[in-house]
């Protein structure tokens, strides 16, 4: 019973998780789209206009213009693999919390495994008395499995 409604719990914190980063995550494509237009038409009035006046100069100079022009799409960027990271580890979170299915069910392996691996992925980095732990993954063609996958998640856990 527990165990069901820590599945439940974490299924809820990942959806709720989920929606916000599906909003950022689908706006950075647009705001790389964004900068990039208008990166091109400040090097174009650059271009056109070399010699800007003075005020103009002071602020392009103040606000480092060239860096910004160099780094916000690299920012941008950045945000979006973040927002991808933070998209995959709300999966692994929804498949991996599947602690309240009660019923037998076909469940992938595969998907489980990688999940809890996902979930895992902070302990396996390297750390001030050991070296990073690196997982080889080397699947076959399984079929699904008639099993019980929160259960099943916990024992790769």
């Amino acid at each position: 019973e527990k165990m069901a409604s820590l599945g439940q719990l974490v299924a809820g914190v990942a959806h709720e998780i989920n929606n916000p980063t599906s909003f950022i995550y689908g706006n950075a494509f647009y705001a790389l789209e964004y900068t990039a237009d208008l990166i091109d038409l400040i090097s174009l009035y650059q271009k056109h206009y070399p010699t800007p006046s003075a005020e103009i100069q002071d602020e392009i100079e103040a606000i480092e213009l060239d860096f910004i022009q160099y780094d916000f799409p690299k920012l941008l960027r950045s945000m979006q693999e973040g927002a991808s990271r933070i998209r995959e580890i709300v999966l692994s979170l929804r498949n991996f919390s599947r602690l309240d299915e009660a019923e037998r069910k076909k469940a992938d392996l595969h998907q489980g495994i990688d999940s809890t691996l996902m979930i895992l992925q902070h302990r396996l980095k390297a750390q001030p008395n050991r070296e990073v732990i690196q997982v080889i993954k080397q699947f076959s063609d399984l079929p699904l499995v008639d099993c019980y996958p929160g259960e099943l998640n916990q024992v790769f856990m």
